[in-house]
């Protein structure tokens, strides 16, 4: 999320609205949003029903009752044009998603 917001202004010069997501509870999300310093990223809470957007979309980790890690592309008519995936460990690289979005944009 963090990398989100440091970036924020990049999407947002793009015409692009970031979102972080995740099954955290809305007021836990909103106490660490303040902890890590997020100002401007809207961060949505997937808590109820409990993981239905991640798995909507292939990503809930049932063994672990959370959300996978992934950066995903979504036009303005909601159809999914990209996405990559990670390792819970992994720190997310926006690098590739802003070459995605430049050749998207272009």
């Amino acid at each position: 999320m963090r990398a989100l917001e440091l970036n924020y202004d990049g999407f947002i010069e793009k015409n692009i609205v970031p979102l972080g997501i995740n099954v955290d509870q809305p007021f836990s999300k909103s106490a660490w949003a303040k902890v890590i310093n997020i100002k401007k990223l809207q961060m949505l809470s997937d808590y109820n029903p409990l993981g239905e957007v991640a798995k909507a979309y292939g990503l809930f980790l049932e063994k672990l009752n959370a959300s996978g890690r992934a950066n995903i592309l979504i036009d303005e008519k909601g159809k999914i044009e990209w996405v990559e995936t990670y390792e819970i460990s992994e720190t997310l690289i926006l690098k590739k998603c802003f070459i995605k979005l430049i050749n998207y944009k272009s």
